[in-house]
């Protein structure tokens, strides 16, 4: 495991609620290929912190991996809505692209 995501992990541990933590644990696990442990720290983000865009991105992108499609699917389909709340029009065609490859 990484210095990084050893720290990471930590910091979790003091402020579990921490949106930029849980995300960053994520990457560092999907920089690792690790990609069910992924999985799990960014739906608990977007559990606490629906609005955190990023995550909708990573998440479907880690159940492509996954071979979950039709999942994948629907969390495209959430950050495109969520995307669009924040007025992120850049991260709404991005997603609506990606989700038009998987239709």
């Amino acid at each position: 495991m990484s210095d990084r995501l050893n720290s990471l992990l930590e910091l979790y541990k003091k402020e579990p609620d921490d949106s930029f933590v849980m995300y960053g644990i994520a990457l560092e696990y999907i920089s690792m290929r690790k990609y069910e442990d992924a999985e799990r720290y960014l739906n608990r983000l977007l559990d606490k912190d629906p609005d955190y865009v990023p995550g909708y991105m990573q998440l479907a992108q880690v159940k492509e991996k996954l071979d979950k499609i039709d999942e994948a699917r629907e969390v495209y389909k959430k950050g495109i809505i969520a995307a669009k709340k924040q007025n992120d029009l850049r991260t709404v065609r991005e997603m609506e692209e990606f989700l038009d490859e998987l239709e």
